[in-house]
């Protein structure tokens, strides 16, 4: 009903005369209607039934027929409808009294010039209370559904005080409706929590944040949430109040984290699998080459282990084959790898060997280990292995050369019968010609563009909080599948091929670098830089010329260098590191630990941040020398005022020794895999990882 179309009245009134009167009243004052008298209760009864009407004229006195019983029969009814007495003999205290009852109001008959703006009063009161009723009903339908949900919604003020939590919250909080109002929403998150802090910012800047934090429950345990906030604004601009959204992501997490270890691990033997044994591998050869040293890849396969497994069953099987993962582990030297390459067969990465026949020991020591019989559903068993090594670099000069040799050594020996250890020997000639090989694949791989950038974040070990990316070199070959980049980046460098790749990696890093800076994500980029490239002739002018095609703030911009490349000539580094300075980028010393390290060096170098080599952090959990060196190179860090980054942070525990002595970043497995751009930009976006 509006009051352009008729409005539907009902007349309580024994005189047809006096409803003339109303209607013409009425039509004065341009209230048009359509009507039904009655005079009865009964016929009262039937009318509001069908007519529905949008108000009730009533006489008060009536032969048969109250007003006051009209007056309850309406509101039985009807009691939205708007009730009003027209008669000629209320007094002033039945009119009170009628008004108490329910009435909305009267007019008196000698009066009628107020019955239309009596009518179009209650109209509009009538509506308006419909739509007050229909707007609490709405709200408490929401209420329903936001005390429903198992998602975690609250509303708080400006600065922050709670107004509402739903049931989950309150439940989760151990909280009644009561306390919410004397608590603020910072107590449900860590102390010193960047992310909420940040998240408070980008609403009141931007309106909405959105992404990952924690809230803590009534006995202090931290849930992992998705979480959205959002700042709702009053017309004049001001934020009134925020509303958040969180959704527990427990489960995610779990099954993020086992699909991580998954991607590392063994599931049987809990030992690291190929992969992760791959990347210590290259990072072994590549420490063993800066130091000049070597590194060992020893492969284990268990004799007549298809016997026993046929014998005894699958279930037998995966029992032997634990516990010879549980001997084999305490079998190694501190910080050597060992790992589970499939069926049955086992490896060891010993690293930092002085010379490459020192790896003799370590066969020695993993062939004692099998020495007392394991016993297995009540059977005692005796284990023997077939072993073989290959070295670095005497067997070759990246992991899967090494894998292929040990292994080739290993079946060697168990085609003699096995219980035994042989050294990998090869030809020479077959090592050079795959060398040349390789050289000529990779210089195919340039002009084909196969190589291609993945970025490893770089992240605040105190927030979690993304600071930066590495941009890492990543050869995908056609039929080698992706090529270690400690095999072509040495070649690269041999046959100059690294200077063209150097200049490509820049240009490229930058560029994807300007595009998450204008998306919002000011992360800073490093990017490695060999010596050769370093000193080459217009090394300080690409940089320059890549930070201006690209608009790259050079504040984002920080280049990777080793010790081995500052050393050289010192005075002409300096000088370079000096216009490098100027453009305003930032510098690394990237491996630091695995060279000359000594204070006096470094204090005249302008260099930002040190990162310690992941030979020290692999081992810094367990004490002992890298531990300590690894927190020398930290307090000689911060007393030159420099930034430390640890790199291959793998356990929590090495992030605990890191934090525990002040490391500011660190980057490894811990946090993220090297990945494309496409696969890291969502990380990047959400802009910190949980630590």
């Amino acid at each position: 009903m509006t009051m352009h179309s008729p409005v539907k009245v009902l007349f309580v009134e024994d005189s047809e005369e006096d409803v003339e009167l109303a209607l013409r009243s009425l039509q004065r004052d341009g209230v048009e209607t359509s009507w039904r008298r009655v005079q009865s209760e009964d016929s009262m009864r039937e009318a509001l039934g069908d007519l529905k009407p949008d108000a009730i004229l009533s006489d008060f006195s009536m032969p048969g027929f109250d007003g006051l019983r009209a007056l309850r029969v309406a509101r039985e009814m009807t009691p939205d409808i708007p009730f009003i007495f027209v008669s000629g003999t209320i007094g002033e205290e039945r009119a009170i009294e009628a008004i108490r009852a329910g009435a909305t109001d009267y007019v008196l008959k000698n009066n009628m010039r107020r019955l239309g703006t009596a009518v179009k009063r209650a109209l509009t009161e009538a509506e308006d209370r419909q739509r007050v009723r229909e707007a609490e009903e709405e709200r408490a339908r929401l209420v329903e559904i936001l005390e429903a949900t198992s998602d975690y919604v609250a509303m708080s003020t400006p600065d922050g005080k709670a107004l509402y939590m739903n049931s989950a919250w309150r439940n989760l909080a151990g909280l009644d409706k009561s306390a919410v109002a004397t608590r603020t929403m910072a107590e449900f998150h860590l102390a010193g929590d960047m992310t909420s802090s940040e998240a408070l910012e980008m609403s009141a800047r931007n309106g909405l944040w959105q992404g990952e934090t924690a809230l803590l429950a009534a006995d202090g345990t931290e849930i992992p949430v998705s979480q959205v906030l959002i700042a709702h604004r009053g017309s004049d601009g001001e934020i009134r109040f925020r509303s958040t959204i969180a959704r527990d992501i427990r489960e995610r997490k779990a099954y993020e984290a086992r699909l991580k270890y998954l991607a590392n691990y063994d599931a049987l033997s809990g030992l690291p699998n190929r992969s992760l044994l791959g990347d210590r591998g290259a990072q072994a050869i590549a420490h063993a080459r800066r130091a000049g040293r070597s590194c060992a890849l020893v492969v284990a396969n268990v004799d007549r282990f298809k016997l026993f497994n046929d014998s005894y069953g699958h279930a037998a099987g995966d029992a032997l084959l634990k516990l010879i993962a549980d001997r084999l582990s305490a079998a190694v030297r501190e910080g050597d790898t060992a790992a589970r390459l499939g069926a049955d067969a086992f490896a060891v990465l010993a690293g930092d060997l002085g010379r490459p026949d020192d790896v003799l020991n370590v066969a020695r020591e993993i062939r004692r280990s099998m020495a007392a019989p394991f016993k297995v559903d009540g059977h005692e068993v005796h284990v023997t292995l077939s072993v073989g090594a290959s070295t670095y670099p005497r067997d070759g000069n990246g992991f899967d050369l090494l894998l292929r040799n040990a292994d080739a050594a290993a079946n060697r020996v168990k085609a003699a019968g096995g219980n035994a250890f042989q050294f990998y020997a090869a030809e020479m000639t077959r090592e050079a010609v795959e060398h040349v090989e390789l050289e000529n694949a990779l210089r195919s791989a340039i002009a084909q563009q196969q190589i291609e950038l993945h970025y490893q974040p770089q992240v605040q070990l105190a927030s979690g909080r993304i600071l930066g990316l590495e941009a890492l070199m990543r050869w995908k070959h056609p039929e080698r599948g992706f090529v270690s980049p400690a095999l072509f980046i040495p070649i690269a460098e041999e046959s100059e091929l690294i200077q063209h790749l150097g200049s490509w990696a820049l240009m490229d890093a930058a560029q994807k670098a300007a595009q998450w800076h204008a998306a919002g994500n000011r992360v800073r980029m490093a990017v490695n830089v060999s010596a050769r490239q370093f000193r080459h002739e217009g090394f300080v002018q690409a940089v320059g010329s890549a930070l201006r095609r690209h608009a790259m703030d050079p504040a984002l911009l920080e280049l990777e260098l080793t010790e081995s490349a500052l050393i050289e000539d010192r005075e002409k580094a300096i000088s370079i590191l000096q216009e490098l300075k100027h453009l305003g980028v930032q510098i690394a010393v990237d491996d630091f630990g695995t060279g000359y390290s000594s204070l006096s060096y470094l204090s005249g170098l302008p260099v930002d941040c040190l990162k310690i080599d992941r030979a020290f952090v692999m081992r810094v959990a367990k004490g002992g020398r890298d531990a300590a060196i690894a927190q020398a190179i930290i307090s000689m860090g911060h007393a030159l005022g420099l930034r430390v980054l640890a790199e291959g942070v793998e356990t929590a525990e090495q992030l605990e020794f890191l934090r525990a002595h002040g490391c500011d970043e660190g980057q490894g497995y811990l946090f993220a895999r090297p990945a494309s751009a496409e696969g890291v930009s969502a990380l990047v976006s959400q802009g910190n990882v949980h630590v």
